[in-house]
């Protein structure tokens, strides 16, 4: 039986810590193509979602980095946080 991730809410947290998708799977020790099929809104083994869960635990958050993030237009669920990530950087 699979588990599906908030995909979304999975984009959240990695900016959250300013991570990219190749961080979060060596921390969560999972290869890149799982991380990749968690973004893409496919189903994990409980058991990777629980890796998953542990990495971005035990990474807390950029301090002040919420406030940078902006909110997407259109009604929010709160189990669905509405955020729009910008993956452009200025350099």
């Amino acid at each position: 039986m699979g588990v599906s991730i908030s995909v979304p809410r999975l984009r959240l947290e990695l900016a959250r810590r300013g991570w990219t998708h190749c961080d979060l799977a060596r921390s969560a020790g999972i290869s890149a193509p799982t991380v990749s099929a968690a973004m893409a809104g496919r189903s994990l083994a409980p058991k990777t979602v629980r890796r998953i869960a542990e990495a971005l635990s035990a990474a807390p958050p950029i301090a002040g980095l919420d406030s940078l993030l902006r909110e997407a237009p259109g009604p929010t669920r709160p189990d669905r946080p509405a955020v729009a990530v910008d993956a452009s950087t200025d350099q």
